[in-house]
C-alpha cells in the first residue's frame, strides 16, 4: 500500500513520517528527494542557468536558502523548479515502492494537492497544526514573517487538504496524543493493505 503525507508548510510532517516509521511503514520524504537531486551536476547545471550563481555556495552547492527566495517569489519560477524536480522525483518513489510493494509505505510529500498527484497513492495523511502554532515553530526556526507568508501562500489552504485527506492528524496536540493518532491510522491502514 502507498500512502502520502502531506500538510501545510511547518506543521511537523517529517515528525509524524517518524512515528510511522517507528510503528513499521516504510518511508520516504520527497524532500530528502529534493535534496539529493539538488546535489546532480545536470540539475545544477539547468539552476545555475535559470537562476545564475546567486544560489550557489563558494564550494559548488546549491544555497537553499538563496534558491527558495528566488522560487518562492514567483510563481513562474517555482512551476518551473517544480517541473525540472516532480519528474525525478516520482521516478524515484516509483523505485523505493517497486523495491518492496508488500506492506506500508508513507511518503512525505509537501505539494501533493498542488501538483495534483495525490491519484498516484492509495491513502492520503494530512498532518495538521492551526496557523498560529504554525508561525511560532517556523519563527522559532529563523524563517521570516515575509517568507512564511510567500510560502503559506504557495500552497492550498491547509482546511481544503484536510477535506480532501482520508486521514487527518492533528500535530498541535501533545506528542503522545499525536502519536496515539498516528497509531490508530497505521492499524487501519494494516487493515485495508
Amino acid at each position: 500500500m502507498l500512502v502520502a503525507l502531506t500538510g501545510g508548510f511547518g506543521t511537523g510532517k517529517s515528525t509524524v513520517l517518524e512515528m510511522f516509521r517507528e510503528c513499521g511503514a516504510r518511508v520516504l520524504s520527497a524532500d530528502s528527494i529534493v535534496h539529493e537531486l539538488l546535489g546532480r551536476e545536470d540539475v545544477k547545471e539547468k539552476i545555475r542557468e535559470r537562476f545564475g550563481s546567486y544560489v550557489f555556495n563558494s564550494d559548488g552547492s546549491i544555497n537553499r536558502k538563496a534558491l527558495a527566495e528566488r522560487v518562492f517569489s514567483s510563481d513562474v519560477q517555482r512551476r518551473w523548479i517544480e517541473n525540472l524536480l516532480h519528474p525525478e522525483v516520482f521516478k524515484k518513489i516509483e523505485e523505493f515502492y517497486s523495491d518492496s510493494p508488500g506492506g506500508i509505505t508513507i511518503v512525505e510529500i509537501p505539494l501533493l494537492y498542488e501538483t495534483s498527484t495525490e491519484d498516484r497513492f492509495d491513502a492520503v495523511i494530512v498532518v495538521y497544526a492551526p496557523e498560529s502554532e504554525v508561525r511560532k515553530r517556523l519563527q522559532s526556526r529563523g524563517f521570516t514573517e515575509a517568507e512564511i507568508n510567500r510560502r503559506i501562500k504557495a500552497q492550498l489552504d491547509i482546511e481544503e487538504k484536510k477535506r480532501r485527506a482520508d486521514y487527518i492528524v492533528d500535530n498541535s496536540l501533545e506528542p503522545y496524543k499525536t502519536r496515539q493518532m498516528v497509531v490508530s491510522i497505521f492499524n487501519k491502514l494494516k487493515e485495508m493493505a
